[in-house]
């Protein structure tokens, strides 16, 4: 009897053990990964493309251009550009500029603090397609 008890002591104890695990690698892939790309400009002012990915496979996507150095983030549409989804943009800077080349223009809230120029180009897939070639834009 108490070599049965041990036994299912041992069992009960790997189980809920195993289930801690389970719960804690479920929440971190659900709380998410978060990726930040700093721009310069030529008097070293800085903004940031940020995104926040989650989900078990990570098909969920939120992508913000602000000034804030933070690499978490919460979405304010009243002072960041954001982008939502896994639509791909490319990029490319210059001097104070920010390039984008996406498939559908996000809106630059008025309290977004910033004094570069942000430019966005609507493009078709096959256009988009092609540029992914071009070795001066970037990907995000």
């Amino acid at each position: 009897m108490r070599s049965e008890f041990k036994l299912l002591f041992g069992f009960v104890l790997v189980l809920v053990l195993g289930l801690y695990w389970f719960l804690m690698v479920a929440q971190d892939a659900f709380s998410g990964t978060y990726n930040r790309i700093e721009l310069n400009s030529n008097d070293n002012r800085k903004l940031y493309i940020k995104s926040h990915n989650w989900g078990v496979t990570g098909d969920n996507q939120l992508t913000v251009i602000e000034t804030d150095s933070e690499r978490e983030y919460k979405a304010d549409s009243t002072k960041q550009i954001i982008f939502k989804g896994l639509e791909p943009f490319l990029y490319s800077v210059a001097n104070d500029t920010l390039f984008l080349v996406l498939r559908k223009k996000s809106t630059i809230p008025n309290r977004f603090n910033s004094t570069w120029t942000i430019i966005q180009k609507e493009v078709d897939n096959r256009t988009m397609e092609k540029l992914r070639r071009d070795p001066e834009l970037k990907r995000i």
